[in-house]
């Protein structure tokens, strides 16, 4: 098969879980009794290619009763408005983060990325440290892990056969630089919470890493697997790898962008 010049696009990365997003941010489905869970929402100009990529893995928009957003940057907001109205699914963020899609705090990155600011909304369910959602035989755990944004959660969702799909909310670093956090008078506590929430997740046993950006996991290249044959792409191994980058990315930034 010539991989040179393939996207990515709408696949099932494992039994009952999906990947619809595209190159700039990842998008996920995973498949329960009670309907589908959706975790985080794209750009706001993402929601053609969304569509598309559901109905491409033979699922629908309708049947999405539960969308979870990792934190609240408009790359992983971005259609939950427009997906609610054609799903009527129920909305979770961290209590913290709900605070940027409500227009209280303006820390949406609408402004750096280049787009308008959203109508601001509230979710349907605030999100605390530790809380488990079951959805049928699929249970979604949340885990507090600051620092990107104040209410970053981590998702840990045990999948029907026990794997375990887990996502670190938010690895990037562009938050935690010093000209953002002076043009917002922010802390840079969010450094060390950084780090902490690293350390923190050590202790999670992960199977099937979900970025929520497509290279935290190598989605393309576990797409490519998986259409060359390839039935099972779970590893713990890459849970360690993304944890390391996110270290690395952390000691980057405090050794070239001190206070």
């Amino acid at each position: 098969m010539n991989t040179e010049n393939l996207k990515l696009q709408g696949f099932c990365l494992y039994p009952g879980v999906y990947f619809v997003g595209n190159e700039r941010v990842s998008v996920h489905l995973i498949k329960t009794e009670a309907g589908l869970v959706m975790i985080d929402t794209g750009y706001p100009d993402m929601l053609d290619v969304i569509l598309e990529n559901i109905e491409k893995v033979g699922l629908s928009v309708t049947d999405i009763r539960a969308i979870f957003h990792s934190h609240g940057h408009i790359d992983h907001f971005g259609c939950t408005q427009q997906i609610v109205k054609l799903s009527g699914a129920k909305t979770y963020i961290s209590r913290i983060d709900n605070e940027i899609l409500n227009g209280t705090l303006d820390l949406s990155w609408a402004r750096e990325l280049n787009y308008p600011t959203l109508p601001p909304f509230s979710c349907d369910v605030l999100i605390e440290d530790g809380d488990t959602f079951h959805f049928g035989d699929v249970s979604v755990r949340c885990v507090h892990t600051p620092g990107h944004t104040d209410g970053v959660m981590s998702f840990f969702i045990t999948l029907l056969d026990g794997t375990v799909a887990g996502m670190h909310g938010g690895t990037g670093t562009n938050t935690l630089t010093s000209d953002f956090l002076r043009r917002y008078g922010l802390s840079f506590d969010c450094r060390r919470q950084y780090k902490e929430s690293v350390d923190k997740l050590w202790n999670e046993k992960v199977d099937l890493v979900l970025g929520n950006h497509p290279e935290q996991s190598d989605t393309l290249g576990k797409m490519v697997r998986i259409l060359n044959g390839e039935t099972d792409v779970r590893s713990r191994e890459d849970w360690c790898a993304l944890l390391k980058e996110t270290e690395g990315k952390y000691q980057r930034i405090m050794e070239t962008d001190p206070e």
